[in-house]
Order: C-alpha cells, then sequence, then structure tokens
C-alpha cells in the first residue's frame, strides 16, 4: 500500500505565508517611517516623493512628460497659470484658466506660501553669575590661619 499526504498538507489558499511575511514587514516599514517622521517633525513621504519627482523630471521620460504638459496647456488657453479674480456673467469668479488678463475686471491675486504655525523658541537660560562655594571658603580660612 502506496503512502498518501492528508489533504490538509497542501495549501489551498490564494495567500502563501512568505507573501504574509513579505506584505507585514512591508506595513511595519511603513509605520516605523512615520514614527520617525512625527518624532523628528520632518514629512519623510514627501521627502521621497520630492526626490522621486527630481529623478523623474531628469530622466527622458520627464522631458516627455513636461513637453505633453506644455502642448496640452496651450491646446487648452490655459493662459499664464496666475490667480486672477474678476467678474464673469455678475459672479466673482477666482481662477488660473477663466479670469483672462484682459478682462477690465480681472486683479492678480498674490499667493503666500506659509510654513504653518512655529512653535516659539525657548530662550537661551542666562548664566549664573559666578559665586562663592561655602565649603572652598571654609577651607581657604583654614589654611590662612
Amino acid at each position: 500500500m502506496r503512502y498518501r499526504r492528508p489533504p490538509a498538507a497542501f495549501q489551498r489558499g490564494a495567500i502563501s505565508l512568505f507573501w504574509v511575511a513579505i506584505g507585514s514587514v512591508a506595513v511595519a516599514g511603513i509605520a516605523m517611517a512615520a514614527l520617525f517622521s512625527m518624532r523628528y517633525e520632518r514629512n519623510l513621504f514627501a521627502e521621497g516623493t520630492a526626490r522621486l519627482g527630481k529623478t523623474v523630471k531628469a530622466s527622458g521620460a520627464g522631458k516627455a512628460i513636461d513637453a505633453a504638459g506644455d502642448a496640452v496647456g496651450a491646446a487648452s488657453g490655459k493662459g499664464d497659470g496666475r490667480m486672477r479674480k474678476c467678474v464673469i456673467d455678475g459672479k466673482t469668479v477666482i481662477s488660473n484658466t477663466d479670469c483672462k488678463a484682459d478682462n477690465r475686471t480681472s486683479k492678480l491675486i498674490e499667493i503666500h506660501d506659509t510654513k504653518g504655525i512655529e512653535a516659539p523658541k525657548k530662550p537661551v537660560p542666562e548664566k549664573a553669575a559666578p559665586g562663592s562655594d561655602p565649603m572652598l571658603d571654609k577651607m581657604i580660612e583654614k589654611q590662612l590661619r
């Protein structure tokens, strides 16, 4: 009689233990990056995407993407891309495409990029005035007698 394995010995699920471990490591890595970001008050995810964006722009694909974006912008009549406030059909509109520079009611809006609220800096502690040590003074007096 030949030995047969029981059917429970074969995995029938869609995900193997290996891929579950890989997924767990990936989730733990993302969680650690988030915790480090919070601890050191840096956004590691934004820095990573900025670095990735720089590498894409430096590559040939980035130049092709920029050329395609310029072509689409020229075809859609995008304008100069500056935010303007104007009145169109009796309604006040703030837009970078609908408010053209040749519109009489168009006014340029200055956009100020703020960094948010910064915590107040702690004052530098003042150095204490040099004082005398009572034990040292007693030892000096004993020596002088």
